[in-house]
């Protein structure tokens, strides 16, 4: 099955959410027109980072709902970035999937966080894969992409094709900047085509672009959002942080090819390699610090 991705590396407007979303659909009708099935945008792109803004947290799935009107309006699939949510327990990381029906067929909350979100955010607790006409979907954001073991709970529920919106920037390296200025770019990239050899799945990476300029977040996002998948890497890599919309054909039947080759999803049936018995109806129920008060 061939299927057109279309993946936005989005300059954000620091707590600007309608501007933002405004923008988000001039990037939806065009990448209608260039034929893509499917649109992933990056983390928090609707609002940036939200320390001490905690007024923009969408109490009501306002964003989201105006997302399932975009996706009827334009006839296309949207993964609409991770939007800061609140229900009673408190604030979550969530994107989405919503098909072009504008159906919820999945919603995933951050499982593992960021070292500046733990002390606002509360994590997921569950490895979200949902059925979609195009196969088997799963979601991911940003710092999760560094997990192998929550991709690895992702296709043994049979994920193909995996959409992880991001906020990573060059300063999330700290000290290592020191040894390298670029660490991070070469963190996404190793993570990137790792993640599609050794799980057998579409990769698609969706991260922020350019500088906040002057804001409450001084940090520059690296950019290098891409599509990746087994064998040859990335199809198509944006190797600078500036803004811009890519639309990609894939072909699923790569990883029937991976399948064949590796035998990676066989082995993990048959409890092979060695994991823990708890990998066979993974819910990852990971354990993570206490947030200060």
């Amino acid at each position: 099955m061939h299927l057109n991705i279309a993946v936005v590396q989005f300059e954000i407007e620091q707590f600007a959410p309608e501007k933002n979303l405004a923008k988000a659909e001039r990037f939806i009708q065009e990448a209608c027109t260039q034929g893509a099935q499917v649109i992933v945008f990056p983390e928090d792109f609707l609002t940036g980072p939200l320390p001490g803004r905690i007024d923009l947290a969408d109490f009501d799935q306002r964003y989201v709902k105006r997302f399932q009107e975009l996706a009827v309006k334009f006839g296309i699939d949207i993964v609409p970035g991770s939007i800061i949510e609140v229900d009673d327990n408190g604030l979550y990381n969530t994107t989405y999937y919503i098909d072009r029906s504008g159906k919820i067929l999945g919603q995933y909350r951050k499982i593992n966080l960021w070292l500046t979100e733990r002390r606002y955010l509360q994590p997921g607790r569950q490895a979200i894969v949902c059925s979609t006409r195009f196969g088997k979907i799963g979601l991911a954001i940003c710092w999760d992409l560094a997990f192998p073991e929550l991709f690895r709970a992702m296709i043994m529920q049979g994920a193909q094709i995996v959409f992880c919106p991001s906020y990573w920037s060059y300063e999330d390296a700290g000290v290592g900047q020191r040894h390298n200025p670029d660490s991070e770019a070469l963190f996404v990239d190793a993570l990137c085509t790792t993640r599609a050899f050794e799980q057998n799945i579409i990769l698609a990476f969706a991260n922020t672009a350019a500088s906040l300029g002057a804001s409450a977040v001084q940090t520059t996002p690296l950019g290098h959002s891409q599509i990746t998948v087994p064998f040859k890497g990335p199809l198509q890599r944006c190797d600078h942080n500036r803004e811009m919309l890519f639309v990609q054909t894939v072909d699923t039947a790569i990883l029937t090819d991976a399948e064949t080759a590796y035998e990676i999803r066989c082995d993990l049936k048959k409890g092979l390699p060695l994991t823990p018995a708890s990998m066979e109806t993974f819910s990852p129920s990971i354990t993570h610090p206490q947030s200060p008060a």
